[in-house]
């Protein structure tokens, strides 16, 4: 399934192979410049940008009070002043980062294109790789070649022909969306089922793939911990829920057939799920049912991203720029006026209680104003 939206722009990019440019990158010598345009992605650092918020950005948090963006071409940009000052942060790789999150105020993962998981240990100043698309495709391949022995057949023909099937296509799969529970504690999937975690920090990766009742290789948006629970939301409507923290994500019943692009956590069992053309419900039971969330506002434009701020209130963002607000969990929502211009990535609440969004067109801040409650109905 092919879609013109924002998140299969990110998947798209890898999948089709678009070819990667370095706008913005500081002045240099020709030779090391030009050494430097020649090697891997996954080998030459991010390109140094004269202002990276401005950036196209996929996800912004915090790190402590310090705000954490990750965007294109392994672009990581920093601010210790909520916003008002930029810097660039240090980073290994030149692909597209899709998702960050924090542990605590100094220890952190980014994920990406190319299978490419970054740790940082110094709240974002700089980063390491752990993981990228070649090395999970071997973690994967050996786990897989361990598992085939206690199985039939059929069974094991169908792991192994995935497993290697993973290794010939190279690192060309995108990491979406990750769960970081614990300083040693972190989850990551993505495209075509591809699922790794670890419980040692990052410092080895196991796959989790085979534990996702998804047969059909469907690729996997967000993951979220939920009442004790693994709850995965990806396209085609897949809703997937283990019976634990380590049990298998067995399918669950859709409340529509169209694709999730997010989970947000709203209390013990209460959680929202979005997706395309102005689609979003919210559960009360830790996703065994759902109700569907009205935004009338909305005009069907794609859900991308959302955020709980410290007052309760709900907030999501779509593809067209503009910004909604619920005041009761979830179940209604009202339409800010506030409209950006491009799509909207992520959310987060500032240390002095600003919202900074991310967007396509780089970091935007919410006019307080705004946040008023002055919403319409329409």
């Amino acid at each position: 399934m092919k879609r013109l939206d924002l998140q299969w722009f990110v998947v798209g990019a890898v999948i089709t192979g678009a070819a990667f440019a370095v706008p913005g990158m500081a002045a240099d010598s020709s030779s090391v410049q030009t050494a430097t345009l020649l090697a891997a992605p996954l080998e030459r650092p991010a390109p140094s940008v004269v202002q990276p918020q401005r950036s196209m950005l996929f996800a912004i948090t915090r790190a402590g009070k310090r705000l954490v963006a990750v965007g294109e071409h392994g672009v990581i940009a920093l601010s210790d002043d909520d916003g008002q000052h930029w810097r660039n942060a240090r980073v290994p790789v030149d692909v597209n980062l899709t998702a960050v999150a924090f542990a605590n105020e100094r220890q952190g993962w980014a994920i990406g294109h190319m299978g490419v998981i970054l740790h940082s240990a110094d709240a974002g100043e700089s980063w390491q790789k752990q993981l990228d698309g070649i090395s999970a495709a071997e973690i994967l391949l050996a786990q897989a070649r361990q598992q085939a022995t206690t199985l039939d057949e059929s069974a094991r023909e169908d792991l192994l022909l995935r497993a290697e099937g993973l290794m010939a296509d190279g690192p060309d799969k995108p990491l979406l969306d990750l769960l970081v529970e614990d300083p040693n504690t972190v989850s990551v999937v993505g495209a075509f089922n591809l699922a790794l975690r670890s419980t040692d920090g990052g410092a080895t990766w196991q796959g989790f793939s085979q534990t996702l009742d998804n047969p059909n290789g469907m690729h996997v948006y967000a993951l979220e911990k939920i009442d004790g629970s693994l709850l995965a939301v990806g396209e085609q409507g897949l809703v997937l829920k283990s019976a634990g923290a380590e049990a298998t994500l067995v399918t669950q019943q859709s409340p529509y057939e169209g694709s999730f692009f997010g989970l947000l956590a709203m209390g013990r069992q209460q959680v929202l799920a979005y997706g395309l053309r102005g689609n979003a419900f919210v559960s009360d039971d830790a996703g065994a049912s759902w109700h569907k969330t009205q935004v009338p506002g909305s005009n069907n434009a794609t859900f991308n991203a959302a955020l709980r701020r410290s007052n309760g209130d709900v907030l999501l963002l779509d593809q067209s720029g503009r910004i909604h607000v619920s005041r009761d969990r979830g179940r209604n929502f009202r339409t800010l006026a506030f409209e950006w211009g491009a799509p909207l990535t992520g959310a987060v609440e500032t240390a002095s209680g600003s919202i900074l969004l991310s967007s396509l067109a780089g970091v935007v801040q919410v006019p307080t104003a705004a946040l008023a409650d002055n919403a319409s109905e329409e």
